[in-house]
């Protein structure tokens, strides 16, 4: 585990969802391949690739109060970036908005369920804190292994994005205890970690890379350790 960190103190660990517990299945760039050749794009998957992480790196420089309708907006915009020839814009991004929201479309790392079940035996709550819209909870419904989770801390639901100080101000709100004794578990060392910490909690930056971070674990079963 890493260096620091004592479960003893925990009573809340609260994950971050996309790149942490959840992931794309098929890739995202693949998903919005398949679907624009059916709109009519000619954007090949490497191409999809690109344009998404240029688009979303630049749109994730905007303002960090959101909303359902923003995050609509938001993803609207990523998806006529992305795929700029379809057809009809329009139904393109309603099928990918709604591609999104099926559990089917993501896939739970194999470390977490029974990471989860270990944590409650122990005593530790689980939450679940993402920059996401209201979709999460038919995709967290839809895995057995995230089913359980009750606070889920939804940027679309509570008005603010990572890495703002009022998200996290909310999860500990949710969660009904001092800062210190909630542990975030992120990918992202910016949004998850260090703006974890600045609002007062204990963090752990989750690199499944594996690139040996001294500080970093690159799985969830470390925790248990």
């Amino acid at each position: 585990m890493a260096a620091g960190t004592n479960l003893r103190d925990i009573r809340w660990i609260v994950f971050d969802a996309v790149g942490t517990i959840l992931f794309a299945d098929p890739p995202v760039h693949m998903a919005y391949h398949r679907i624009g050749v059916k709109h009519g794009s000619k954007i090949t998957p490497e191409e999809a690739h690109r344009r998404f992480r240029t688009a979303l790196h630049q749109r994730l420089r905007d303002s960090l109060a959101t909303s359902e309708a923003a995050e609509r907006e938001f993803w609207k915009g990523v998806v006529g970036e992305v795929l700029p020839d379809v057809t009809d814009r329009e139904a393109c991004f309603t099928a990918l908005f709604d591609h999104f929201a099926r559990p089917s479309s993501w896939g739970c790392y194999m470390d977490v369920e029974d990471t989860i079940e270990e944590l409650r035996r122990r005593g530790v709550s689980i939450g679940v804190a993402s920059n996401f819209d209201a979709r999460l909870h038919s995709i967290c419904d839809g895995h057995s292994a995230l089913a359980g989770i009750s606070v889920r801390v939804i940027s679309s639901e509570i008005g603010w994005k990572k890495p703002s100080r009022e998200f996290f101000q909310a999860m500990m709100t949710r969660c009904g205890v001092s800062p210190e004794q909630i542990l975030m578990i992120g990918d992202d060392r910016e949004n998850d970690v260090e703006a974890a910490r600045a609002a007062g909690l204990r963090a752990i930056h989750l690199d499944r890379s594996g690139r040996g971070e001294d500080d970093a674990i690159s799985t969830l079963d470390e925790l248990l350790c």
